[in-house]
């Protein structure tokens, strides 16, 4: 592969909340747990769950020093990988220089069909863009969301540990200890083709992978998965994706100081803020909510924009400007 002479790294540093914003690790579930009752009670419980077609509410949090990010979203995620996500992205940032604080809402739709990549829909002034992100492949999203128990039995080995924090007569909390290492290798094992991709799309979805593999590897993923043992669905996934975001963004610096990229200064303090003064939490909830979640009309025509985040990469960096 050719040495990348220059990465859109604006587009690429927001692709972690795309990812996470798809629940593509929530029903991911090592053989070394750490309670023979515990790791009963899970499996259990995980080999019950009966939905192949997941509806959820979520949210992302993602805050540093000077702005701070929440997504709100719905969304439906079908037995073949189709997705689709409705929300508002709400961003408020407080300049250091006098203290004044602006809020911004946009909404937003995340569409994925077959094995394509993400699309996001964004409205800025009233004006619909769109642009394609690194995504998971459809195969990958099916393996996480089939009711078939061969799989199920597969995707528990990415399980480093469980506890049964808590149980009722209705619910049962557990919190988990997800092997970032084994989720690294599911990605490469279910990597997306890129037969069909630009030389620029191309160069986008290696960096990612490559960088977010080289988080997993060092990070693995607490959570807490409370459980409806009388519906036999998941309630409430929380997940902290601090370390594994802040472990993406300095691969990416690693990359730059060895060489491999090449990175504006005002890329390097993007990165900076992501991967030393940035937070990421992550909380789905289930819904029954059955809605339409497609992007409208205006959405779907909407022209490609890769700039569309150009302000907010601009106030997000005021976190490290001296």
């Amino acid at each position: 592969m050719k040495i990348l002479e220059k990465i859109k790294s604006r587009k690429l540093s927001k692709t972690l909340a795309a990812v996470a914003a798809s629940g593509f690790l929530f029903f991911s579930t090592s053989d070394a747990l750490a309670d023979s009752n515990a790791e009963f009670k899970f499996r259990e419980a995980y080999l019950s769950e009966t939905q192949s077609t997941r509806v959820f509410n979520q949210n992302i949090d993602f805050f540093s020093n000077t702005f701070h990010a929440d997504a709100d979203s719905k969304g439906k995620v079908l037995r073949d990988g189709t997705m689709q996500i409705s929300g508002n992205f709400n961003w408020a940032y407080t300049n250091p220089s006098n203290n004044i604080t602006i809020n911004k809402n946009i909404p937003f739709y995340i569409t994925q069909n077959g094995n394509s990549e993400m699309t996001l829909h964004v409205q800025r002034n009233g004006k619909w863009s769109k642009f394609l992100l690194p995504g998971m492949p459809s195969s990958f999203v099916n393996a996480l969301s089939t009711t078939d128990h061969a799989i199920l039995q597969e995707n528990m080995k990415a399980i480093r540990n469980v506890e049964l924090f808590r149980e009722t007569n209705t619910q049962q909390i557990f919190e988990i200890t997800l092997d970032g290492k084994y989720l690294a290798q599911l990605m490469e094992n279910y990597s997306i083709s890129k037969d069909n991709l630009s030389d620029e799309e191309r160069e986008n979805h290696e960096f990612f992978s490559r960088n977010l593999q080289a988080a997993l590897k060092k990070n693995d993923i607490n959570c807490t998965w409370t459980f409806d043992k009388v519906n036999k669905h998941t309630l409430t996934v929380v997940i902290n994706f601090t370390e594994l975001m802040r472990n993406y963004a300095k691969s990416a610096l690693n990359e730059a100081a060895a060489g491999t990229i090449v990175l504006s200064d005002e890329d390097r303090m993007l990165f900076d803020t992501i991967g030393y003064y940035s937070e990421f939490h992550y909380t789905l909830n289930y819904s029954n909510d059955d809605a339409n979640y497609a992007p409208s009309a205006e959405a779907q025509k909407a022209a490609e924009n890769r700039n569309i985040f150009n302000d907010l990469v601009r106030e997000m960096v005021t976190s490290v400007k001296k």
